[in-house]
């Protein structure tokens, strides 16, 4: 488990005005779940997962990571080269690799007998499948995903997130996700955390109490209804919070 404990973040300029982006944020990252953070445009959420991942530094807090294992960034423009393979883009950043790892790698996430293949720029699909694989060559102690998929279509999209808690069950991987799409984050998730902004805060968090085994039929059952019901809620209740830049 992944602790993040009073952090905040400001930003000064020159002439000395101060912006507070996030205050006092505390949440738990549980160890092999799916967590996931919803939070409206402009609340710092991307900061906060760069400050999480050793991308960026806090004003104040603490990130309290006990495993010392890796926490590994996916950036929501794709994060794969495509001058390299599929094979030396997983590899990329290891000191040392197995191949009979690599190779498995490769094929847990759909790209079997690619492993020569250069990625095209346009195939955010198979691009990500790259850059997951290549997180998880590196043993990490959570993967943090900022709003990968906007801009691949929903067949894509759908094929994904059934990627994403198939490697969940087998490989027991940590995941972090922020993301604006309310409907995302509930079939995806074990854990949500609501985020607010302005400045940036956590200020609930909700179990999703939803079947470990997911398929499309989950989006459409009552449970998935009321868990979705109960988020738009909160937003509505929740001061200078609008939904206009959250999707259903």
């Amino acid at each position: 488990m992944i602790e993040i404990k009073n952090l905040s973040k400001e930003y000064s300029s020159d002439i000395g005005f101060r912006t507070v982006v996030l205050k006092n944020i505390s949440f738990k990252i549980p160890g092999g779940k799916i967590t996931s953070i919803i939070a409206p445009t402009g609340s710092g959420k991307s900061v906060l997962l760069k400050i999480i991942s050793g991308l960026e530094e806090q004003t104040s807090g603490d990130v309290i990571n006990p495993t010392e294992g890796k926490i590994i960034f996916i950036p929501s423009a794709p994060s794969s080269f495509p001058w390299f393979n599929v094979h030396d883009n997983v590899k990329f950043g290891l000191e040392k690799w197995d191949e009979k790892n690599i190779k498995e790698l490769i094929n847990l996430v759909g790209l079997e007998g690619y492993d020569t293949f250069h990625p095209d720029n346009k195939s955010l699909g198979f691009r990500f499948r790259i850059a997951l694989a290549r997180s998880l060559a590196h043993n990490p102690a959570v993967v943090i995903l900022d709003e990968p998929f906007n801009q691949m279509d929903v067949q894509t999209k759908n094929e994904i997130y059934f990627l994403i808690r198939a490697i969940n069950k087998i490989k027991n991987t940590s995941f972090l996700l922020a993301t604006t799409n309310l409907t995302e984050a509930l079939f995806l998730s074990d854990k949500i955390y609501l985020m607010k902004k302005n400045p940036g805060n956590i200020y609930s968090e909700i179990d999703v109490d939803l079947p470990k085994e997911r398929d499309e039929t989950t989006f459409f059952s009552d449970k998935f209804s009321q868990l979705r019901t109960q988020i738009e809620n909160t937003f509505k209740q929740t001061e200078s919070q609008k939904l206009f830049n959250l999707s259903i």
